[in-house]
């Protein structure tokens, strides 16, 4: 199987499918976010964040964090506010799951998921029921994934696991080399011919993807933040934060406590140094 791909901006739509059935009811699910989107998102505090984050992890094959980030979307969702909205929350994380279903898929496989989801939800009209569904639905969406090979280079795979178990700890390239007993120059090259970002880089940006799932969870200043998730200091948290996501932390604090997220932003690697 070959990976994920990552298709740029997450775009909430419904594509129309073949035939005159599929014309019709994709016609009837079709989400006009341009009209009703955003204030919905702010209504139900829908986290366009973790929307993006989970996504992202799924086009990096790291199906635990994508799964952990659609969690926390479903658990932030507040569906005691729907008022009268729960047909347009249904087609919203229908949604959702067709873009991951898009990713995954190619031309028939995907077309015949897409048709399986719009005929299980399409008289579906309770938010709740649609939540409760999700996490089982995306769990059979993943399964043949999870037991699929990787493909890429076992020293780059085990760069990343021990970058991802040990990123709130001192990290630089020469500690990574170390600890896979191969030399810093060889790692470097090795890991940027891989994944086509240097491992510095790597390590900031899952710094910053924790960082966002603790803003998200809400509850601890920034400054504790920073530090849980392995910055020395507030700067230097304050300074990759905004690199990656231009944008700072304090502001999507506030969009989050407001339930709207944002979609990160395409990264600039940092310089290869212990951070």
């Amino acid at each position: 199987m070959s990976p994920p791909q990552n298709r740029g901006p997450i775009r909430h739509r419904l594509v129309a499918g073949s035939g005159p059935w599929c014309e019709v009811c994709l016609s009837q699910l079709r989400l006009e976010v341009s009209e009703r989107g955003a204030g919905l998102y702010e209504r139900i505090r829908f986290n366009a964040t973790l929307e993006a984050l989970a996504l992202r992890r799924l086009a990096e094959m790291d199906l635990d964090g994508c799964r952990t980030a659609f969690q926390m979307l479903l658990d932030r969702l507040d569906m005691d506010r729907v008022d009268g909205h729960g047909r347009a929350v249904v087609l919203l994380l229908l949604d959702v799951l067709q873009e991951v279903n898009r990713r995954l898929r190619r031309s028939g496989a995907f077309q015949a998921q897409r048709v399986d989801l719009v005929e299980r939800f399409a008289a579906c009209s309770d938010p709740g029921e649609m939540q409760r569904q999700f996490l089982p639905i995306l769990d059979r969406m993943l399964a043949p994934w999870a037991s699929a090979p990787s493909n890429g280079h076992p020293v780059v795979q085990q760069a990343r696991t021990f970058i991802e178990d040990r990123y709130a700890q001192r990290l630089s390239l020469s500690i990574v080399a170390r600890h896979l007993c191969v030399s810093a120059n060889y790692l470097s090259r090795l890991f940027r011919r891989e994944t086509g970002s240097t491992l510095t880089a790597f390590i900031h940006r899952v710094r910053v993807e924790h960082a966002l799932l603790a803003l998200a969870s809400g509850g601890r200043n920034l400054a504790e933040i920073a530090s849980r998730v392995g910055y020395q200091n507030y700067r230097d948290f304050y300074r990759n934060f905004v690199k990656h996501e231009r944008v700072s932390p304090r502001q999507v604090q506030r969009k989050l406590a407001h339930g709207v997220g944002r979609s990160p932003a395409r990264r600039a690697p940092p310089n290869e140094k212990a951070v």
